[in-house]
């Protein structure tokens, strides 16, 4: 990239543009499996119970749903030591972007006051003396516990999930990504979103970019897509054998129509 690039992407992030800002994504995930359909970068699989699928994340119905949050950990709740609330960024059924600020209770799952079609993230507000989450914190279906949307990994403060969805509205210019493999097992790492050339097609996760990694990182690889309104944008792996350990980031720029 050029100096002009960064230093437009600078005053995008600096608020200096109007109708755009800058949107991110951001994975990990340990103890990978040979799965044959890919496994999404998020640390699902850590989680107890275990969700209804730990590989994929399960995309919400596209008129929305009620959901809940609740942490493995009574610590994360008002007066605990670690989440005393926590922030969702979600999009309503209309596919607009929203959030909401819920109060933790510990293992007793909290309903969260809004229907929604897609949560694009979530990260604590306020902390007791731990100053990060005492449990896994979760983002699930309220009338089924094990369709799990989003996460918070213990001792963490904010989602290492890569998903988002595209607001109504707008579309993402995606300008870089990269991707980590740590435990000498070959992965394929890929970016994939549901759409080609600007045009939406919901369900089916194309490959945006791959990068084949053993103990090794990809270093900062530049990307130019285009992803429509209500799409998905997620990275997945590959590995060739058992206990692969990856991460991911993604960047891009959210331009407002």
């Amino acid at each position: 990239m050029g100096w002009r690039h960064h230093e437009y992407l600078a005053e995008v992030a600096a608020g200096m543009v109007p109708n755009r800002s800058i949107m991110v994504g951001l994975g990990e995930r340990e103890t990978m499996a040979t799965t044959a359909a890919g496994e999404d970068l998020w640390r699902g699989n850590e989680l107890s119970p275990a969700p209804t699928s730990h590989t994929t994340i399960p995309t919400p119905d596209s008129a929305g749903e009620a959901m809940s949050v609740v942490s493995e950990s009574a610590d994360d709740a008002a007066g605990g030591t670690g989440a005393r609330s926590v922030m969702i960024h979600y999009l309503d059924p209309l596919g607009d972007d929203q959030a909401e600020v819920v109060e933790m209770n510990g293992t007793t799952p909290v309903p969260i006051p809004a229907t929604i079609r897609f949560v694009n993230d979530v990260h604590v507000m306020t902390a007791g003396a731990g100053l990060v989450t005492a449990g896994h914190i979760k983002v699930h279906q309220t009338a089924d516990a094990g369709l799990v949307y989003q996460m918070i990994a213990a001792g963490g403060n904010k989602s290492l999930v890569p998903h988002r969805m595209v607001p109504r509205g707008h579309y993402l210019t995606v300008h870089a990504w990269h991707a980590e493999e740590a435990q000498a097992r070959r992965c394929a790492i890929r970016i994939r979103s549901t759409s080609i050339h600007g045009t939406l097609l919901p369900g089916v996760f194309l490959f945006l970019d791959t990068a084949y990694l053993k103990q090794t990182a990809t270093g900062h690889l530049e990307l130019a897509a285009m992803i429509p309104e209500l799409a998905i944008l997620k990275v997945s792996g590959w590995a060739d054998a058992n206990g692969a350990e990856a991460s991911c980031g993604w960047f891009g720029v959210l331009v407002k129509t």
